[in-house]
């Protein structure tokens, strides 16, 4: 069996929509995702992440920067997604956000931030059951 946790056939395995456009970055956040035995799916942009999206990927959970290149910045982007997939969680990031742009969301982990922060906010956000 191969460590890839998105070819495993167990359906506890979260899928995690990761944007970021430094390459870097999406890096480290990726493979500590992926260390924590997740699946992920990177994008440079928000463009980019919605046509994953659109082709039926399953996603659990969304880390996005909130500025990156293309038509939708990173908090434009969760607004469309959430229009069309409510149920989707999100977390949001940024190193140059205003105030304001950070009490805008609902979840904010400000740059630089510990990967090992990031895994924990997704596990507890994945662990909330949804309301009926």
């Amino acid at each position: 069996m191969n460590g890839d946790p998105c070819q495993s056939s167990e359906a506890q395995v979260c899928t995690v929509l990761l944007i970021e456009d430094e390459v870097l970055i999406r890096f480290d956040a990726a493979e500590a995702l992926r260390e924590a035995g997740m699946c992920v799916i990177e994008a440079h942009n928000a463009d980019e992440a919605m046509e994953h999206l659109e082709a039926g990927k399953s996603v659990d959970f969304v880390f996005t920067d909130i500025e990156m290149p293309g038509t939708m910045n990173g908090l434009a982007f969760c607004a469309a997604v959430e229009r069309r997939f409510p149920r989707l969680k999100f977390l949001v990031t940024s190193g140059r956000a205003s105030a304001d742009e950070a009490a805008s969301t609902r979840s904010f982990i400000s740059k630089p931030y510990d990967p090992a922060d990031v895994v924990a906010y997704i596990r507890a956000a994945l662990a909330e059951q949804p309301p009926d």
